[in-house]
């Protein structure tokens, strides 16, 4: 069974939009803002300006290496600062804006947040809800929030994506028709006003994050040390490892057909050896492991864990693709082919739609 820190309390992707499948967004879980705030869709709708955009880029870089940290943290101390960094982005961001650019990001905040916006306290009080259409409305949107987490936590252990996907839209197409039948006509009204004009969500689905810089906290094998600045202009692929990981050996064969497949092109792929049992400390054992299973790229030996607590990592193995840019933008948790699953081919194409993209200075580009 995939071996997964415990106290994990950023669970992984249950995402609707077609472009990102499964398992794109590390950060899904937190508040949704925060990774609305990663996405170029919103740049764009909100036609920033280049001095905008660079501003909200330098303030989403700062605060990306604070949030990294927190995905492998409890939840009860971990949600806390998650959410005093995601208040620190808004604010940060609304600094930025026009009033008419502040409006519209409150109308797809208030659409992307569903149904659980039914419940804040600003909608309620326009809602003049009567105590037993509350009562209702409580019942329907936490019934379906525990079912979502429980999702979660099945996605978390390894299931196949795709039928877990189906049914986290069944769930939320059923508390949709739930929730309508209990508002009154005029709160629906109410509702499709603070939505605003429509916002095609299918358009989200392409964040970028700044991954933290890669820590030199042990040996390199075959290679120099390497920092992500340093790798600039090429796709890499950062997986995090451990040698006695039964899961993480049945991805060897998908990581060595990269190997091949991507020799002459620029991607990069790059191992992070991560310890689990004390066999796996040992650095020639390491080294060893690596020789054995035809490893040629990069791997970097962190017996200290510096880089998987950096990156928040919390299982092995785990699969990161960050673009030309340096920015992350997907992710895939556990065995590429677990039960099933097809993270190999998903990852695979994911490669080649980032090398065809330009080495733009920002996504937004």
């Amino acid at each position: 069974m995939t071996r997964i820190m415990t106290g994990v309390w950023l669970l992984l992707a249950l995402i609707a939009a077609p472009r990102t499948g499964f398992a794109a967004d590390p950060f899904w879980g937190a508040d949704p803002t925060w990774n609305l705030l990663h996405e170029p869709a919103i740049e764009q709708e909100l036609k920033l300006s280049p001095a905008q955009n660079q501003q909200l880029r330098a303030l989403l870089d700062g605060l990306d290496a604070k949030f990294f940290p927190l995905r492998n943290q409890p939840r009860e101390g971990g949600s806390k600062q998650a959410a005093a960094i995601v208040e620190q982005a808004v604010n940060g961001m609304e600094s930025l804006l026009t009033k008419a650019q502040s409006r519209r990001f409150a109308e797809i905040r208030v659409r992307l947040q569903g149904t659980g916006v039914l419940l804040q306290d600003e909608i309620v009080k326009r809602m003049r809800y009567a105590p037993e259409q509350r009562e209702q409305l409580v019942t329907v949107i936490s019934e379906t929030l525990v079912a979502t987490r429980a999702l979660e936590t099945r996605a978390g252990n390894g299931e196949p994506r795709e039928p877990l996907e189906k049914q986290y839209a069944e769930l939320k197409r059923d508390e949709l028709q739930a929730v309508t039948r209990i508002l009154k006509p005029a709160q629906r009204s109410v509702w499709q006003n603070a939505l605003g004009r429509d916002f095609d969500l299918t358009r989200l689905g392409r964040p970028a994050y700044k991954p933290p810089e890669l820590v030199a906290s042990g040996a390199w094998l075959n290679s120099e040390p390497l920092t992500l600045e340093s790798l600039a202009g090429s796709v890499v692929v950062v997986h995090f490892y451990a040698f006695g990981c039964i899961n993480c050996i049945h991805n060897y064969p998908t990581y060595l057909e990269w190997q091949e497949k991507f020799r002459d092109k620029k991607v990069v792929i790059l191992g992070i050896h991560t310890p689990e049992t004390n066999a796996e400390q040992d650095s020639a054992a390491v080294k060893n492991k690596a020789a054995g299973a035809g490893f040629t790229f990069p791997v970097l030996i962190d017996t200290a864990k510096a880089n998987w607590n950096a990156w928040g990592n919390s299982m092995w193995p785990s699969v990161y693709l960050v673009d030309k840019r340096g920015y992350l933008r997907y992710f895939w948790p556990g065995e590429l082919k677990w039960n099933g699953a097809s993270g190999d081919a998903w990852i695979g194409a994911r490669i080649e739609e980032l090398l065809a993209e330009p080495a733009c200075p920002t996504p937004a580009d």
